[in-house]
Parts: structure tokens; sequence; C-alpha cells
């Protein structure tokens, strides 16, 4: 498992199974068969790829992008919306 740590002011692409635990500003894509949870804050978009997971534990400030994923949201906020394409 991957974990990412600390302030990051990037884009992420998520490849593989990971645990995000420091705030982000810039996008997130989980890409198919990858595993995300993310426990710290999000400052940008999360876009979900067909057959990947995600658990949502803190704040997103911004858009998630569904595409056939599985999302738990658990004690989180989504200071934007859902979209299911």
């Amino acid at each position: 498992m991957q974990i990412i740590v600390g302030s990051k002011k990037e884009n992420l692409i998520i490849e593989t199974d990971a645990l995000v635990t420091g705030n982000v500003e810039g996008n997130i894509k989980v890409l198919s068969g990858a595993k995300l949870n993310l426990t710290g804050r999000l400052y940008g978009d999360l876009h979900l790829c067909k057959h990947s997971v995600v658990s949502i534990q803190n704040r997103v400030f911004g858009n998630v992008y569904d595409h056939g994923s599985s999302i738990e949201i658990v004690n989180a906020d989504i200071h934007g919306e859902i979209i299911r394409k």
C-alpha cells in the first residue's frame, strides 16, 4: 500500500491501493482496480474510474466524478457535487 502524507500541491494519480493522510491541493484520479482511503482534506476534484474503491473520511472541497466506483463516506463532508456518469 502506498502512503501519502504531508501537504501536496499537485494532481495525484492513484494506481494501486493508497492511503492519503495529508492535505492535497489538486485533483485526485483513482484508476480502475485501485483503492483509496482518503483521511486528509482534498482541495480539488476526485475522479473515480470504473471498479475503483474509495473511502472518504474528511472533507472534499470539489466535485466527485463517479464512473462506476464504490464510494464509502464516513464522517465526511463533500463541498461540491457527486456526479455519476
